[in-house]
């Protein structure tokens, strides 16, 4: 099979190789095919605005650069923050007016969009009180469409906080208001960090009377709802932990750890895996892992039964659970950089 590339090039030789390269079946099985391959890619992007910043592949056995994706000069004053990225589809929105302005893009055919504007502008949100945005990117098979979730949470004076959620579609090119009769979830992360069942998670409190439990909020992309899946039992593991969702061997996961801020005296993480998912007491401690650098900020899970994080010594740092050894991405430090498991595709070749 060509690669994505040259297919791209290829719809200039005929009409009838434009429309086949074009036909979403034929997207749709020639990714599955890159992806049967087994090579797959780590992208990243520095947050901060460099006049030379790119798109950066690493194969993610190696780490070694494989190649780069020039972003266009529209793009290039943005300070990035991706939301999620799927079948080669990257969403991000720009963190000085995060979640107001969304975009769509893939690199590897220089394919760009900018979302139509909310059904809800956030700077008429704002007027009405403060408000956070959070942001979740998925694909939904079942219609072969790509789908972003925004929640705003909106307090007045008060503390009293109301809920806004829409959802866009690509195919649609289009926002729908989510009628939510109920939505008791707040202090939710800014962007996904799981996609999995037809779901995008995120981390949230579930607010109880006063208090805020900690709690995965889970968005069902078929049936739009939203459902809530309790953490596993780790005080065992100390106090004060940080946790980072994601999936691991293709089963949600957490991993545990005492944010070292530059220190190293908490050393040991801890990886949780729910083994029938949904179920909260399926969660299995499979493994520790002590980390003499600590952790300072975790960043992703790869395909590859790792983690990547920042230690205590500001380097980049992949843990392989299975192998439990520790490795450096060699990426050099450039402040805060956007990671995502990324292979290259035709989605959005009609753009």
């Amino acid at each position: 099979m060509l690669p994505v590339e040259a297919l791209a090039k290829f719809q200039c030789v005929c009409k009838a190789w434009k429309n086949i390269i074009r036909d979403p079946k034929f997207v749709k099985d020639h990714f599955q095919i890159q992806v049967a391959k087994g090579k797959d890619y780590l992208l990243y992007v520095p947050l901060d605005r460099t006049i030379e910043r790119a798109f950066t592949l690493l194969c993610d056995e190696t780490f070694d650069q494989a190649l780069e994706f020039e972003i266009p000069s529209e793009f290039r004053d943005m300070s990035f923050i991706i939301i999620g990225s799927c079948n080669g589809v990257l969403c991000f929105t720009d963190a000085n007016s995060f979640g107001s302005t969304v975009y769509l893009c893939n690199p590897s055919i220089r394919k760009y969009r900018t979302v139509i504007n909310p059904m809800f502008d956030g700077v008429e949100l704002s007027c009405q009180g403060d408000v956070d945005f959070a942001l979740g990117f998925g694909y939904y098979e079942h219609t072969n469409d790509y789908l972003i979730i925004r929640i705003a949470i909106l307090s007045d004076e008060e503390d009293e906080a109301t809920s806004k959620v829409e959802v866009y579609s690509m195919v649609a090119n289009s926002w729908k208001n989510l009628e939510v009769d109920r939505f008791p979830w707040e202090r939710i992360e800014l962007k996904s960090e799981a996609v999995m069942r037809d779901s995008v998670h995120w981390k949230a409190d579930y607010r109880d009377g006063d208090e805020g439990i900690p709690v995965i909020l889970a968005y069902r992309m078929g049936e739009e709802v939203f459902r809530q899946i309790g953490l596993p039992n780790y005080k065992a593991d100390g106090k004060g932990l940080v946790e980072h969702i994601g999936v691991y061997k293709g089963n949600l996961a957490m991993f545990v750890f005492h944010q070292s801020d530059h220190f190293s005296w908490h050393k040991n993480c801890h990886l949780w895996v729910m083994n029938e998912y949904g179920v909260v007491s399926s969660w299995t401690k499979l493994y520790t892992v002590v980390i003499d650098a600590g952790v300072v900020t975790s960043i992703m899970f790869t395909n590859n039964d790792e983690i990547i994080f920042e230690d205590g010594e500001c380097d980049l740092t992949v843990c392989h659970f299975e192998r439990n050894t520790i490795s450096y991405l060699g990426v050099e430090d450039q402040g805060y950089l956007n990671f995502v498991t990324y292979n290259g595709s035709l989605v959005m070749l009609e753009d």
